[in-house]
């Protein structure tokens, strides 16, 4: 399998956004030996990509489902995090903190603490978001003024120049799955807000009003509607709504956090982490909060789960061997097996 890195100075990552003042989400730094950042399925469903720091600082890798075989993508004394696959599987646009003398500049690092797990809040968040026909990447970057703002430029990462420009928070956008429009997350109204967007940056309207964070928006694949995480009802849960904001409801409520919602391919089903029986493990309903069903249950963690392209696997990490490692399983929870140590 031949993979092709964009342009080395493409995006500076560490990764952050919104500093959450929620009580279950205390922010800190953490570099742990080898923590991998959430898996990225490649289009053609047998390869996975991921971050690690095996040599001392993150590098991108893909791994073979099958083989197990491991490459090598990016090799850097600088950070590089959150792969994502353009559509035609040949490119990998990712974040990289290698020094930048002129602006945009990378997010400062933070990484959450989630009642002992080490995980961001929105787990497919910094990834850059490539439009349908892979020509546009959208990202955010620290511009000038210190805040950040959303950027697009073109494959290669050239032309780049930014679609919102605010003195707020502005971040991870992702196109929808037409390409005609992009959701994001802001602090403009002083609270952690939903906004979509036309692609071009044209006409952005806020979605949600709530005077508690709305985070973690995803489009379900026919576009018509959103899925995302507020903690509006006190802890963190899983709400849907459709895209222009109207109809939204409550999907999984619980005590504990229920959080990073994945859509199914087909549009049936919701993955989510949550740690309603005490370790974050992985769940799924359909699409209507209906047919609750907990897919992992042991005494680690288990949570970034990621629908294969076809919808019949999930990737994820687990803590069963101490640091976060790469796992895959059947889309019922059956045939688990790791795949990176």
């Amino acid at each position: 399998m031949k993979v092709h890195s964009l342009n080395p100075g493409l995006f500076v990552l560490y990764a952050l956004s919104f500093f959450l003042k929620a009580t279950q989400l205390i922010a800190q730094t953490y570099t742990p030996h080898s923590l991998h950042t959430g898996p990225s399925w490649a289009p053609n469903g047998h390869v996975i990509a991921y971050s690690a720091a095996y040599h001392g600082t993150y590098d991108i890798y893909t791994v073979d489902i099958w083989t197990g075989e491991r490459t090598r993508v990016s090799d850097h004394p600088a950070n590089d995090l959150y792969p994502a696959w353009a559509p035609n599987g040949r490119w990998l646009a990712y974040y990289s903190d290698r020094p930048s003398e002129f602006g945009p500049f990378p997010p400062d690092s933070i990484v959450y603490n989630v009642r002992g797990l080490y995980e961001t809040y929105a787990r497919d968040g910094y990834r850059p978001s490539w439009s349908p026909d892979g020509q546009i990447i959208a990202a955010h970057f620290r511009g000038e003024k210190g805040n950040y703002e959303i950027y697009l430029m073109d494959r290669r990462g050239r032309d780049r120049r930014p679609i919102t420009d605010t003195w707020a928070t502005n971040v991870h956008p992702r196109f929808s799955p037409d390409g005609s429009k992009i959701v994001f997350v802001s602090d403009r109204d002083m609270q952690a807000e939903i906004y979509v967007m036309d692609a071009d940056g044209g006409n952005q309207t806020r979605l949600t009003n709530s005077p508690a964070f709305d985070l973690d928006p995803v489009w379900s694949p026919d576009g018509n509607k959103i899925a995302f995480m507020s903690n509006r009802l006190d802890s963190f849960d899983i709400f849907v709504m459709n895209s222009d904001g109207s109809g939204m409801r409550v999907l999984a409520s619980s005590p504990s956090i229920d959080m990073a919602p994945v859509w199914s391919p087909d549009g049936q089903k919701i993955l989510f982490s949550s740690n309603r029986y005490g370790y974050f493990d992985l769940f799924v309903m359909d699409n209507d909060g209906s047919n609750l069903i907990r897919l992992t249950s042991s005494e680690f963690h288990e949570f970034y789960g990621t629908w294969s392209p076809q919808g019949s696997r999930i990737a994820f990490l687990s803590t069963e061997y101490g640091q976060p490692h790469l796992f895959v399983m059947n889309a019922s929870g059956a045939r688990k097996r790791q795949l990176t140590r």
